[in-house]
């Protein structure tokens, strides 16, 4: 087995990785601990954690010595693994997984290393396989495990090295490890499949049990060939953008509506930020512009206009800039407004400017986002917002990211983006003594963003 990872090493010219060895003390991360020492020893850190279900520690402890007589660096996590599952309401496998994950993708950034590193090997795929097959899945979960995926590395998959090899390997060479006791209860939904269900196939129906192997290796070539087709047509009809430091994206969702099944292509595109309902897609130009439909862990929500979708972050925004006299705003992504207080000295106006009448203005004034209750009142009337949102077909998404410069009052001088709105009541004249002038956000014809 050591000559095996040798040469996928030695082929993938990877002497310079570095790697974050995930070892818990069973005999399959014990072996990648004993192996990437051979190979490796020079680049690699150790984490181990302890998820507070039993009282045994003698994994972590026989972890620890290896390390600490190779002088290894080592990281230990306990976690109030009871505790967290049951403020999430999850299972503890899915508990388990969520923290010790989280907790390696951090010590990975904060070593700067490569990959992190992992003990799976075919047995556990084909239980992954058998555990999505009965909850119901598509190829996304039939797949069963990815060898090399988000930073994870699993050389027994990459090498199609199951269990009894992992066993033989240890037996030959004398090595310790740890059997973890919960393996062999079968409450948990994995170790039923292991413990029941594969032995009872294998001894049942032996002569078709490795066909599985290659029913794997298949569904993994079709997925990534799915996979690419679907993110492709995704790309195709989204643009990245940003708005007052805000990252949102743009989704031309009517581009796709002919495709059979369109709805599927936004659900595993957008499954990543939390809307794992499908139905949620279903028929989405027959719901009502303005619409908002929010992710299931309630970071991110999607937002209806007229022919796109608008993807942003579920947080509300405040933009509040306090002026008493000539300062410059830095709104982010090249963006920024130069506001002047200056006097009527025959001053030569440019186009590029705003020029307001500061001698009826009650100071301080402010930049604001939008937000109900602000009055535009042009010649002496109270005109409504909305109607002029209406006029010029801003969507919900955009309302609360509209600038306005107001007084003390909240009563509205004029817009910074987006729309182009002036109050004519501070028109500067030849009686005018001190003028404010700024610079607009917005090309004096667009009337959106996207």
């Amino acid at each position: 087995m050591l000559k095996t990872f040798k040469n996928y090493f030695n082929k993938k010219k990877w002497k310079s990785k570095k790697f974050l060895l995930a070892v818990s003390g069973g005999i399959d991360s014990i072996i990648i601990l004993i192996i990437f020492l051979k190979i490796f020893k020079n680049n690699i850190i150790v984490c181990n954690c302890n998820f507070n279900l039993s009282k045994d520690i003698s994994n972590n402890n026989l972890v620890f010595n290896i390390c600490y007589k190779n002088n290894i660096k080592f990281y230990y996590k306990n976690f109030n693994t009871l505790k967290y599952i049951k403020y999430k309401k999850i299972s503890i496998q899915m508990g388990a997984r969520y923290l010790r994950y989280k907790w390696f993708y951090k010590i990975l950034k904060k070593n700067n290393y490569d990959y992190i590193v992992t003990g799976h090997h075919i047995n556990d795929d084909i239980e992954t396989l058998f555990i999505n097959l009965l909850k119901g899945n598509s190829i996304y979960g039939l797949k069963g495990i990815l060898p090399v995926y988000n930073k994870i590395l699993r050389p027994y998959l990459i090498l199609n090295i199951n269990k009894e090899n992992i066993y033989k390997y240890a037996l030959k060479n004398n090595i310790k490890w740890v059997e973890d006791k919960s393996n062999s209860k079968n409450y948990y939904f994995r170790n039923n499949i292991r413990n029941n269900l594969i032995p009872f196939i294998k001894k049942s129906y032996n002569r078709y049990f490795n066909n599985i192997y290659n029913t794997l290796y298949k569904l993994k070539i079709e997925y990534n060939l799915f996979n690419n087709y679907i993110s492709k047509i995704f790309k195709k009809i989204l643009k990245i953008k940003y708005i007052l430091k805000i990252k949102y994206i743009c989704i031309y969702y009517t581009k796709i509506l002919k495709i059979k099944h369109y709805e599927y292509i936004l659900y595993k595109n957008l499954i990543k930020y939390g809307f794992n309902n499908i139905n949620i897609f279903k028929d989405i130009n027959k719901k009502r512009k303005g619409i908002i439909i929010y992710s299931n862990n309630n970071k991110y929500k999607i937002i209806k206009d007229h022919n796109k979708l608008f993807l942003i972050k579920n947080k509300n925004i405040y933009i509040n800039y306090k002026i008493k006299s000539s300062k410059i705003i830095n709104l982010g992504n090249n963006n920024k407004i130069i506001i002047k207080f200056i006097k009527n000295n025959n001053i030569f106006f440019s186009n590029k400017y705003i020029y307001l009448n500061l001698d009826l203005i009650v100071l301080p004034i402010y930049i604001k986002n939008w937000k109900k209750g602000y009055k535009f009142i042009n010649n002496d009337k109270i005109i409504n917002i909305n109607k002029i949102f209406k006029k010029y077909k801003i969507s919900r998404f955009f309302k609360d990211k509209i600038l306005f410069l107001v007084d003390s009052n909240n009563i509205i001088l004029s817009s910074l983006n987006i729309i182009f709105i002036y109050n004519n009541n501070y028109v500067v004249n030849k009686n005018t003594k001190n003028i404010l002038y700024y610079n607009s956000l917005f090309k004096y014809n667009d009337k959106r963003y996207c």
